[in-house]
């Protein structure tokens, strides 16, 4: 059993050792990538060292078209419907709209972000009116978000 643990350990050992090796090369690769290029503007610039933490993380394709659909599709909600045929009855005085639903999380528009902090408190007591509503979903199920639709600007509170 001992013997097992041990040789599981030293490939562990051996697995890390090839991997720093190989991430040792990549980054004296891309020094001398760097350095070439800069030669060709500036001789004799110094090269800053490899900074990891700045680089941007891959993004697939297929991940960014998948988040373009998802904004372009309007899925319907037949309660978000009932909810805004029902809005300037239930909240006359309120400077918010509803602006769109999606699994479970209503969004409430807003202009600016001082009527966002004046409706944060007021949110659970809007929860309640709308749960009144007919078709409204479980309690728990529900949830209301403000944001700040205007001049561009969208600023997201929950």
């Amino acid at each position: 059993m001992t013997r097992r643990r041990d040789s599981e350990q030293n490939e562990e050992k051996l697995l890390r050792l090839d991997n720093l090796a190989q991430e040792r090369r990549r980054i004296a690769r891309d020094r001398a990538l760097r350095r070439s290029f800069a030669d060709t503007l500036l001789p004799g610039l110094p090269v800053d060292a490899d900074a990891c933490a700045m680089r941007i993380p891959d993004t697939k394709v297929g991940s960014v078209l998948d988040a373009i659909v998802d904004s372009l599709v309007a899925v319907r909600e037949p309660f978000f419907d009932v909810v805004c045929e029902n809005w300037t009855r239930l909240f006359p005085d309120v400077p918010a709209r509803p602006g769109r639903m999606r699994e479970g999380r209503l969004f409430l528009y807003v202009r600016t972000s001082g009527i966002l902090f004046t409706l944060r408190p007021k949110l659970a007591a809007m929860k309640r009116k709308i749960l009144a509503l007919p078709g409204a979903p479980a309690a728990r199920r529900l949830s209301l978000h403000l944001e700040v639709r205007g001049q561009g600007a969208v600023i997201a509170a929950k």
